[in-house]
């Protein structure tokens, strides 16, 4: 049994929450693929991480994926919600749930250039296009997110951010971010 895997079954919050996205886009015609990013992806999850979901679409479904969305946050208890666009092809939402879990779900339609870094898990590809998209780059790290960039409205998130990072003992990181908040200000 791979490590990622193992990791979903011992954390079954995240693990449903994974298997709720997949099962609200899956059928979609327009959705092509999906996989999964961050620690959940590395086996090295814990209670509160988020599920870092990045679902491709075409046809600008990204842009109409509302009903697969609603799906999704249909049988959930939603303590906070974001959502908005990067960019033209690309739109996310990111969720707090009541039990304190999280989850961020990047819908971008297929002519985005985005490249996936590893650690990754392939949830399904329809049209096998995530090997072509895979880099040897790393990931981004959480010391070089820039902060305040949804403004007041994701400030909840970025809070929650630092808060996740202190239960972790990762004072200096959160410290960090807090400054950067706080510059912003």
């Amino acid at each position: 049994m791979s490590p990622e895997k193992r990791n979903l079954e011992h954390l079954p919050l995240q693990n449903e929450l994974v298997q709720s996205a997949c099962a609200a886009f899956l059928s979609e015609g327009d959705v092509v693929a999906a996989v999964l990013l961050g620690s959940l992806a590395a086996g090295k999850g814990d209670r509160v991480s988020d599920a870092d979901i990045l679902v491709f679409t075409q046809n600008d479904f990204h842009k109409a994926a509302n009903s697969c969305f609603s799906i999704f946050e249909s049988d959930k208890e939603i303590f906070y919600l974001l959502d908005g666009f990067h960019n033209d092809n690309a739109y996310f939402k990111k969720y707090i749930f009541n039990d304190l879990t999280s989850a961020e779900i990047h819908c971008l339609d297929v002519s985005e250039p985005f490249c996936i870094s590893k650690p990754f898990k392939v949830l399904f590809d329809k049209n096998d296009i995530i090997e072509q998209r895979v880099t040897d780059a790393p990931a981004p790290k959480h010391e070089d997110f820039p902060a305040y960039t949804n403004g007041d409205e994701g400030l909840t998130w970025e809070l929650f951010d630092c808060i996740k990072w202190m239960s972790r003992g990762n004072h200096e990181l959160a410290k960090h971010h807090l400054k950067k908040l706080v510059d912003k200000f």
